[in-house]
Parts: C-alpha cells; structure tokens; sequence
C-alpha cells in the first residue's frame, strides 16, 4: 500500500511541474454524477499544490527507515549497523543522482548555459556532488541543473543523523518527537523568518523535522499496533474514517495554502503549516494502513506498484524532461504553450509524461538497481574474504 502512495505522490509533484510548464488546466464533465449535485470536477487545487507532495515523500522515507527501529523495540528483530545503514544508502541513492547531476551539468555547459559564469558553475556542480547545494542561495534558486535536486539533498542531511536520532527515539520515544517538532516548528516560525526571504528559507532541513518526526512515529505506532491488536474489524472501521478525516483535512489545508498563494504568501504559510499538513498526511497513512481491505487495494495494485518502482528516477528526471522539451518547441513559460491551444497542451504533457517514464524506466534498470546490487554485493564479497581469513 505504502509503494501506492509514494506513486501518488511522485504523480502529483509531477502534474504541478507540468503545469507550470503547460498551463494545462482542464475540468472534467461529470453528467453520471449530476443525480448528485456533482457536474464536473475541477482539480485545480489540488495542480496547484502539487509540490507540497514532496512532504509525503519525505514522511513515507521515514516512516520507512524507522520502521526496523520500531520492530527491534516491540519484536527484538536486528537492526542494521550505522556501516550497513549507510551503504543500502549510497547504493540505492547515490549513482542515479550522480549520473543525473553530471548529465544536467553536461548538457547545461554544452548549451552555454555557464558561458561567462566559470566560478558560479564549478560552484554548480561541486555544491550538487556534495548534497550542499542547499547552503547557498545561488546555487539552491538558480542552478542550471534542476530545481527538484533540493530534495535529495535534505534526505542526505536526514540519513546523516538518523542512525542516532532513531537510536535515541526508539529509547524514547515521545521526548524525541516532541523536540523535534518543537524545533521544526520553532524554527519554521521565529528563526527563519528573521535570516532569510520566505523563497529562501521554506526547504531548509529543520523545517522538515516535524514531517521527519511524524513519519517515525508513525512507524512507531503502526508496529505497536500490529503486535497487539488481534480484531480487526472495528480497527479497520476506526482507520478508515481516521484516514477520510486526515484526506478532509489535507484538502481544507489545499485550500488555504492556494490563497495564500493569491496574496503571495504561498511559500510563508508553507513554512508555518509544514508541521500540521505532515500530521493529516500521517493520520490519513496510518489510516489507510489499518483500513478496509479494498480501501487498501485501491493503493495496492500493479500500475501504482510499477509506477512507485521508477519513482526516483521519474523525481529527478520529470522536471529537467518537461523544461527541454518545451524548450525545443520554442516556448519560455506556460503561457507560450497555452497561447498554441488546449491540443498543443495536451500534446506537450502526453509527450513529458512519455519521455519521463521512459527514461526513468531505462535509468533504474538500466543503472540504479545493477549498479544498487554491484555495490552490495561486492561489499559481502569482502566482508565474507575478510571472515575467511580470519578463520
């Protein structure tokens, strides 16, 4: 179910990205649902706020990586070494981030894109080698790689901690949740307000520990759950409704957040709500979790599963696609795309969707996962020869 909601998503950063890129904002007619008040649907909230999905990729991370923590805690099963930790890290990261961000930086100075710009651009790249780029206003706001590298650079700095912010949160597990969301929270509200523009400060690591904080709590109580709740029925009842109230909340938050955007005041309500919107996102996970069955299976099916497969690479490829392809066309904004007609629109989206699915295909079977698997397992090889001798 959880590889259903991280397609989700990946999907719903990948419409607003497109959008921008398009402009394409249709509204489906619904005469099947007139009988209920209901004659067309209008997304465009939910295109709008597309990127605010990052934060459900973030919670899923952790909820993920701290889920073997929780188990050690209920169930006694191991945990990996930090060593351990660290490599699965690496390899499952760190080559197809590496291969995008020295085929952008490539193809970005072959275009002249750095013509004039040396300094800025060693900057570039060695910042994006590194996962600093977010340290500094210029290269976080105008790379010429792409803008959603931001995000990789926050989960790097979250891993870089985690092997001891998950030991001490499975000692305890309350005190550490409430400083971290204290301090998210804190953070998000009085210090960055104070050091740096809204556009600035809104993606910077600390406003990210609640979301981090709320994912491993909800790792936390989803395994306490499952080791001591035997019926099922009333839990499933009590998530499913738990699941539509955080769905009905996250929207009501949409909502707010589109107008603030009108007054620009988007990327300050970002800030201050971080904390809030990542707790209806984990209620409604949590939900889900425990919900239904065919509430769940509308996660858990082969599309979502196949699309959750390529999601990282669909991440960092997705947006750097889209911006070449309309570039090619000529366009420099949406407005461009939109002024050709809704079939050119459509026809620039299906296109982006296209190539961004098959370059993410070809990149994880390609790359991610051989490459994934050669690190790995050349690392037992050594460990078993080093036993070897040992003996």
């Amino acid at each position: 179910m959880l590889d259903g909601i991280r397609a989700l998503a990946v999907l719903c950063v990948l419409w607003f990205h497109f959008w921008q890129q398009t402009w394409l904002m249709p509204v489906y007619e619904t005469p099947f649902l007139k009988w209920m008040g209901v004659e067309r649907i209008n997304p465009d909230v939910l295109r709008r706020v597309g990127y605010l999905f990052v934060d459900v990729m973030l919670l899923l991370s952790a909820f993920l990586l701290y889920l073997p923590y929780a188990r050690n805690r209920f169930c006694g099963t191991p945990t990996d070494s930090p060593g351990s930790f660290f490599r699965k890290r690496f390899a499952r990261i760190v080559p197809s981030y590496l291969f995008a961000v020295i085929v952008m930086f490539l193809f970005a100075w072959l275009q002249g894109k750095y013509d004039g710009k040396t300094d800025f651009a060693v900057k570039d790249i060695f910042t994006h080698l590194t996962f600093t780029q977010m340290l500094f206003n210029d290269t976080y706001l105008f790379t010429e790689i792409t803008a959603v590298m931001w995000t990789i650079c926050i989960e790097v700095a979250f891993y870089l901690i985690f092997p001891l912010l998950a030991k001490a949160f499975r000692l305890s597990p309350l005190p550490i949740y409430a400083t971290m969301m204290l301090v998210g929270i804190w953070f998000a509200n009085d210090i960055a307000p104070a050091i740096g523009e809204p556009r600035v400060m809104v993606n910077r690591f600390l406003t990210f520990l609640p979301v981090f904080a709320n994912g491993m709590m909800a790792a936390h109580i989803y395994v306490w759950y499952a080791e001591r709740v035997r019926h099922k029925m009333i839990p499933s009842i009590i998530g499913t409704v738990a699941a539509a109230a955080g769905i009905y909340v996250a929207f009501r938050m949409f909502r707010a957040c589109v107008e603030e955007g009108v007054v620009g005041n988007q990327q300050v309500w970002q800030m201050q709500y971080r904390a809030p919107l990542s707790l209806a996102f984990t209620v409604s996970i949590l939900g889900l979790s425990v919900s239904a069955k065919p509430i769940r299976k509308l996660f858990d099916n082969r599309v979502l599963v196949a699309i959750a497969a390529v999601s990282y690479n669909l991440y960092l490829w997705h947006q750097w696609l889209m911006i070449r392809i309309c570039s090619a066309l000529g366009a420099k904004s949406g407005a461009d795309i939109a002024r050709a007609g809704v079939n050119a629109q459509w026809t620039v989206t299906l296109t982006g969707l296209a190539a961004a699915f098959a370059v993410a295909a070809l990149l994880t079977y390609g790359l991610e996962r051989p490459v994934s698997k050669l690190i790995l397992h050349t690392r037992r090889k050594m460990g078993d020869a080093l036993y070897n001798e040992g003996e």
